[in-house]
């Protein structure tokens, strides 16, 4: 009996450590990081630059066409036998592009595209199972390397994958400086080709041409802008969403913003604003300021849509994009000056009526109001005011005379008492 006990202990010892050595298809895509490969490589040292931070499920933006996708070392494919004999192989591409199936032997299928590759494995297995139904699928892409240089924030090696497009390793790679050409992005290809992309199209209009995908060995080359080459200088404030401690909430920053623009041969001022894609809601259409020449030019984007003859922009213009101004600010003789919330339709007295009106305050026709567009100063009460403008307040006269009072009252006692001291020391 102690035997027979014994022997069942041994066979539930060693079924239940081969049944950890042997993992499932959908296994070993989670181990990939427990791999003891992983431990000792470069990846595990340069965690922050993998692209693809979870293994599982991948993150794909569409299904993988076979037809375009290029097989690669690293890839795995199961290999599903339907028929008299069913078996399943898991196989992973080598370096050299060989795939190693057990009872049938090795195949290269380097530099093929997946489609390509699902047909020469169906042949070939086919030579030794035959009658049956063999499918193929594509069960974790390959990880490699891509090198991103030049104006970035982190230049280096990043891993990444098949499917990850140039955007998403400057985004891994912290950015771009704000000396960086986004619109000359080179892409060197270990075949030689080198591809030109204008990233600010991909961030503007989603033109996905001028944000391809990555593959093996791609070096990102992020040139400066060429100050020779036609280039203007732009001013504006960006919100910017950083998150706080509760990942769930976010803080909205506004931040200011200067940086240089290559400009196109005969480009208008709308066209490249478009372009560069700063224009929201919060932008002053109406205003936008191009410094030329030592002059200051006001350039209204509502009547430049209609216009015939657009505002072209020239080599060295300064672009100051302001924000809409929502605010009032009232001034002078209140209770609480300062900025409020811009309402429509409401006049000077509305706005004083918030600030709180002092007794010494002049009223009526007495109060100004200056605009923030011409700075013409208007009188009023009942002005309507508009955004961004200024109400003052002004003091009663008497109010200003009693102050010029209070000032010269003590000014008069001293230099009368001085006067009455001299006299009082001339006379002994």
């Amino acid at each position: 009996m102690k035997t027979v006990l014994s022997i069942f202990f041994i066979l539930w010892i060693l079924s239940s450590g081969f049944a950890q050595e042997i993992p499932t298809l959908q296994e070993n895509i989670l181990l990939d990081r427990e791999n003891p490969k992983y431990q000792t490589s470069l990846e595990k040292f340069y965690k922050q630059r993998s692209v693809t931070r979870t293994i599982s499920p991948q993150v794909l933006e569409a299904e993988i066409e076979d037809s375009l996708y290029m097989v690669g070392p690293g890839d795995q494919l199961g290999i599903h036998v339907f028929g008299e004999i069913e078996v399943d192989f898991l196989v992973t591409v080598s370096p050299e592009g060989m795939v190693v199936i057990p009872t049938i032997g090795t195949l290269n299928i380097g530099k093929l595209s997946l489609k390509e590759a699902k047909k020469k494995l169906k042949d070939f297995i086919n030579t030794n199972y035959h009658a049956s139904t063999i499918h193929i699928d594509l069960i974790s892409m390959r990880k490699f390397r891509v090198y991103l240089v030049g104006e970035v924030a982190n230049p280096g090696t990043y891993f990444a994958q098949a499917t990850d497009r140039v955007s998403d390793i400057i985004e891994v790679g912290g950015g771009l400086k704000d000396w960086a050409d986004e619109t000359n992005i080179q892409i060197h290809h270990r075949n030689g080709r080198v591809d030109t992309l204008d990233i600010l199209r991909f961030y503007a209009f989603g033109d996905k041409d001028n944000n391809p995908t990555v593959d093996g060995g791609d070096v990102i080359y992020v040139p400066a802008i060429d100050l020779n080459s036609p280039h203007v200088i732009v001013e504006w404030n960006k919100e910017e969403i950083n998150e706080t401690m509760n990942t769930e909430q976010f803080l909205f920053q506004t931040k200011y913003k200067r940086k240089i623009y290559r400009i196109n041969n005969n480009e208008t001022l709308i066209e490249f604003l478009a372009r560069i894609a700063i224009l929201d809601n919060q932008v002053e259409l109406a205003h936008i300021i191009v410094k030329r020449a030592g002059e200051e030019i006001s350039v209204d984007l509502f009547d430049e849509y209609n216009k015939k003859d657009k505002f072209i922009l020239k080599k060295g213009d300064e672009l100051i994009v302001p924000d809409i101004v929502d605010k009032v600010y009232v001034q002078g003789e209140v209770l609480n000056p300062g900025a409020y919330p811009y309402q429509v339709n409401l006049t000077a007295n509305d706005y004083i009526g918030m600030s709180g009106i002092l007794e010494k305050s002049k009223t009526g026709n007495n109060i100004l109001v200056i605009r923030a567009k011409s700075g013409k100063v208007l009188k009023g009460g009942n002005v309507i005011v508009n955004k961004g403008d200024i109400v003052v307040v002004p003091r009663k006269t008497r109010e200003s005379i009693r102050d010029y009072l209070s000032i010269l009252t003590p000014m008069v006692s001293i230099i009368i008492s001085t006067y009455s001291l001299y006299l009082t020391i001339s006379n002994k």
